[in-house]
C-alpha cells in the first residue's frame, strides 16, 4: 500500500501545498482558483463554474465573417485556416506545451533503436564475403562460381551482446523519454457536473452509430440543372472512418476522462471536457466551446452511390431531367435516383475553423452539437 500526505498553510488568499509530487501554489477563492504545481494540468468543473490552473486573460478575438460558399459557379473550398490561427486567446499556454513535447525528438529511437541497426547490420556485412570456386561445365571446361561464406565464426556471440547491452539502455531511454513527453490534464468535477458529462459521452457514441458520416471538401454553385439531377450545388465529400469514443492526442498523454476523437482528411478533432482541440501534423490548437459555432441543417442530397441503411429517402429525381421535373428521354441511361434527407454540421470560430461534416441518419449530432453549446454558455457565464 502507497503512503501519501498533503498539508497546506494558508495566508489570506495565498496558500501552499505540501504532497509527495511536491509544492504547489495556489491564490483566489472559492469557484476562483488559480492552480499551479509539478504534476500537469487541473481543471475544476462545477455547477457553480469552472476554474483552471493558469490565469485565462487576454481581450476576445475581434469577430470576423468565416467565408461561407458563394453563389458563383466556382469551386468554394470547404477547409479551416492554417493550423498555428485557430487558437482562441484562452488556450495559448495549454497549445504552446503540448505543441513543444509533440516536437521533441526521441530519445529512444535517436540514441537506442538507431544505433542498434546500424550496429547489426555492420556486424552482419562484414562477417559474410564472396568466394569463388572454379567448377567444371557440364559442356565441358570450368565456370566460375560466387557463394556467400560466413568468415566471423562469432557473429551469434557478437549479436547476443548487442542486444544484451542495447536492452538495459532502450529500457531507461524509454523511461526518459516518458518522462520528457508526459502531460497530464486532470478534470475534477463535482457530482452534479458528473451527471451531466456522463451524456458527453453518450451523444457521441450515438453519433458514431450513424451508417455514414462524411466530410466536405468543396462546393460548387451550378445552373446546369438538366445534366445534374436539378441539383443546384455540387458537393464534394469523402466518408469519415476515423470515429472513436476515447483517443488520447499524444502517446503519454496522461488524463482521466474520455476524448471522443473524429479523425478528417486535413486534421484530427479530439473533444475535451471543456475545448475542442485540433491536431494537425505535429501542431495542434484549441477553442473553448464558447469560442466555437455548431450550425446545424437538415439538407435534400440527391444521391448517386450507394444509400445508408438507416437514411430517410423523402423523394426520387432522374439523373437528367428535364424543366417540368420528369427524366430527358434523349439519354438512354438516365436512371431514378433517390433524395435522401441528410444532417449537415457546420463547425466555425472566429478564429478560422471552418469544417462541415454530414450524417446519414436524421439529427445523428444534433444531442452532441447541443450539448457542446450548452457548455459553451456555462463557460461564456463563468469563466473569466
Amino acid at each position: 500500500m502507497s503512503l501519501s500526505y498533503r498539508k497546506s498553510v494558508s495566508a489570506g488568499p495565498f496558500r501552499v501545498n505540501f504532497s509527495k509530487s511536491g509544492v504547489s501554489y495556489s491564490v483566489g477563492v472559492k469557484g476562483a482558483r488559480v492552480n499551479m504545481g509539478p504534476r500537469g494540468t487541473y481543471v475544476n468543473l462545477s455547477s457553480n463554474g469552472i476554474s483552471y490552473r493558469k490565469k485565462i486573460g487576454g481581450n476576445p478575438p475581434a469577430n470576423r465573417n468565416v467565408p461561407l460558399p458563394a453563389t458563383r459557379e466556382v469551386i468554394n473550398n470547404i477547409t479551416s485556416a492554417q493550423v498555428e490561427q485557430l487558437t482562441d486567446t484562452d488556450s495559448k499556454s495549454f497549445i504552446t506545451e503540448l505543441t513543444e513535447k509533440s516536437l521533441q525528438a526521441s530519445y529512444v529511437k535517436r540514441w537506442g533503436f538507431f544505433p542498434l541497426i546500424v550496429l547489426l547490420c555492420i556486424l552482419i556485412i562484414s562477417s559474410f564475403s564472396q568466394e569463388q570456386t572454379i567448377v567444371p561445365s557440364a559442356y565441358g571446361g570450368q565456370i566460375t562460381e560466387n557463394a556467400l561464406k560466413m568468415t566471423n565464426p562469432y557473429l551469434l556471440y557478437q549479436l547476443a551482446i548487442c542486444f544484451f547491452c542495447f536492452i538495459p539502455l532502450i529500457y531507461w531511454l524509454t523511461k526518459v523519454d516518458k518522462k520528457r513527453f508526459e502531460m497530464e490534464l486532470n478534470y475534477e468535477m463535482d457530482e452534479q457536473y458528473k451527471q451531466i458529462y456522463q451524456q458527453f459521452s453518450a451523444h457521441f457514441i450515438s453519433f458514431s452509430k450513424s451508417a455514414k458520416v462524411w466530410q466536405y471538401l468543396n462546393a460548387q454553385r451550378t445552373n446546369d440543372f438538366k445534366r445534374n439531377a436539378g441539383a443546384g450545388k455540387l458537393i464534394r465529400r469523402i466518408g469519415v472512418s476515423g470515429i472513436a469514443a476515447h483517443k488520447v492526442p499524444l502517446q503519454h498523454f496522461i488524463t482521466n476522462v474520455s476524448i471522443p476523437y473524429v479523425v478528417l482528411n486535413n486534421m484530427e478533432l479530439y473533444f475535451l471536457p471543456e475545448r475542442l482541440l485540433i491536431k494537425r501534423g505535429k501542431t495542434f490548437a484549441a477553442v473553448f466551446y464558447k469560442n466555437l459555432r455548431v450550425t446545424t441543417n437538415v439538407t435534400r442530397f440527391i444521391e448517386d452511390g450507394f444509400v445508408p441503411h438507416d437514411a430517410s429517402v423523402i423523394d426520387y429525381t432522374w439523373r437528367y431531367v428535364n424543366r417540368n421535373g420528369g427524366p430527358d428521354r434523349r439519354f438512354n441511361n438516365n436512371r431514378k435516383l433517390p433524395i435522401c434527407a441528410y444532417s449537415e454540421y457546420m463547425f466555425t470560430s472566429d478564429t478560422g475553423i471552418f469544417e462541415v461534416i454530414s450524417t446519414s441518419k436524421t439529427a445523428a449530432m444534433d444531442a452532441f452539437s447541443g450539448f457542446l453549446s450548452k457548455i459553451g454558455e456555462l463557460q461564456g457565464a463563468y469563466v473569466h
